[in-house]
Order: C-alpha cells, then sequence, then structure tokens
C-alpha cells in the first residue's frame, strides 16, 4: 500500500470516528448482546422526577486536555445525554432502560449515570425559594461525573440489585444575604451509611423509593451576631445550635 493510500484509510477511520468536523460521532448503537440496567424509580407525591444523566466515556475516541504548564494529553473522550423516564402501569412508577455497552463508532461504555429529582413547584412550601434537586450517582467507570451533586463519595455496591428506601426531610436554609434554598436532607453524605453515590460492579436492577416526608421540615438560620453558630429548628420546635451545615438526621428519623 504507497502512502497515498494509507493516507486515505486513516482519513476514512478518523472520519467514522469524528465527523467532517473533528467532533467524535456521539451515536449510540448497543450492539446485540449489550449489557443493560433497569431502572425504576417510584415517585412520592409532590415530587418532580427529574430527566436521568448518563455520561459515556470512549477509549478510541479521545478528548484533549491541558495540564497546569499547558500541556496537552488524551483523556477518554465523553458523551452526555438525557433521558426522560417512562411511565409503567401504575402511575407514581417511572422506569427507564441504560445500555452500559453504547455501541457506535466511538463503541461508548456507560461512566455514570445521574438521577435526580426535587420538591415539585405547586408544593406551597417551595413559594420564595430556591430549590436544589437531590440525587442518585451510579458509577460504572473509574472516569465518573463531579462530586458537586452533593451524593458524597462513591461506595462499593456488589449484586445484581441496588435497593434505595432513603428516608428524606424538606430542609429550608436561610443565608446571610436574605436567599433562602429548600433541598431534601437525607442524612450527611459525609458519612458512609448515608452516601447516595454508588460503584457498580455487576448491578442490573436499580430500584430507588425515596420516603419523603413534606410535614416534617427543618430550618437552618444562621447567627444574628457572627461569627456564630447556625441554629437547626426541627418539625417538633426544638430547636439547638449546630456547628455545621447539616442538622441531626437521627433527630428527625425520631419525628418522622
Amino acid at each position: 500500500m504507497n502512502s497515498l493510500s494509507k493516507t486515505a484509510v486513516i482519513a476514512c477511520a478518523l472520519t467514522l470516528l469524528f465527523g467532517c468536523d473533528n467532533r467524535p460521532d456521539k451515536t449510540l448503537s448497543p450492539p446485540a448482546d449489550a449489557k443493560w440496567v433497569d431502572v425504576t424509580f417510584r415517585v412520592p407525591e409532590g415530587i418532580t422526577l427529574q430527566p436521568a444523566e448518563l455520561l459515556y466515556r470512549s477509549a478510541q475516541c479521545k478528548s484533549v486536555r491541558y495540564n497546569s504548564s499547558n500541556e496537552p494529553h488524551d483523556i477518554p473522550g465523553y458523551n452526555d445525554v438525557k433521558r426522560p423516564f417512562d411511565v409503567s402501569d401504575s402511575s407514581n412508577v417511572r422506569h427507564l432502560r441504560v445500555t452500559v455497552d453504547g455501541g457506535g463508532p466511538c463503541q461508548w461504555q456507560l461512566n455514570s449515570l445521574l438521577v435526580s429529582f426535587r420538591i415539585a413547584d405547586d408544593v406551597p412550601l417551595v413559594k420564595g425559594k430556591k430549590v436544589i434537586d437531590t440525587s442518585y450517582i451510579f458509577d460504572f467507570g473509574d472516569y465518573g461525573l463531579s462530586d458537586g451533586y452533593g451524593t458524597g463519595r462513591a461506595k462499593v455496591s456488589s449484586g445484581e440489585i441496588i435497593e434505595l428506601k432513603t428516608d428524606f426531610f424538606p430542609m429550608v436554609v436561610h443565608h446571610i444575604d436574605n436567599q433562602v434554598d429548600l433541598s431534601l436532607f437525607g442524612g450527611n453524605t459525609g458519612y458512609e451509611q448515608w452516601r447516595r453515590r454508588y460503584k457498580t460492579l455487576d448491578v442490573e436492577n436499580i430500584n430507588i423509593e425515596p420516603k419523603i416526608h413534606l410535614s416534617k421540615v427543618v430550618v437552618l438560620t444562621p447567627p444574628a451576631i457572627r461569627p456564630g453558630n447556625i441554629t437547626a429548628t426541627y418539625p417538633n420546635g426544638f430547636s439547638e445550635d449546630i456547628t455545621h451545615i447539616y442538622p441531626d438526621y437521627d433527630k428527625l428519623l425520631s419525628m418522622k
């Protein structure tokens, strides 16, 4: 094969992988023997389930990143996909089937799956507040999503099924700039037993059934004179100073 033919072959291969605009082909085309994961989410009253976010990576179609010395280095390419859940026979059950082997010209492999939900806009508690999503992350590879979703570090989960039934309480946080946040608190994810991120090995089914106690609200307020501690006021009216940004989860569980 002469040099011109070799150049043509390389050019054709690059076109298949990256297309004419030098961006990777993000087409997903699972092979017949692809591995799949089934996700079921039971949506409680007053909760909105967001579309799932899938992150696929490719060892064939790499991306370039630069270090602090502005030196380039290759990393696996990435492919972000959003997928809405399907409605099942039961009105409050949602289902999603996700391929782990994405296939396509770049041979995409599922890296991370993000499942998020929040208090619905029509719940009176939402009025005048910034509503923050609550998330679960499931990692299928080493290059996952960032840690900026409040899930805590990943813990290894083995077996074919993951069953999650966490108790959540509305948490209203008043900031010193008068902004008010509303989120769902399910324990300090800095501790392993309350983390919501999983490194999955052989999982085939993920079942999520959050238990939302909408009427059991905990309120965090900043100190009147700074510096000082945050005050947590629990659903039964009891207040205490806390030295961190998390209320006492065990106290909340005793009031559910």
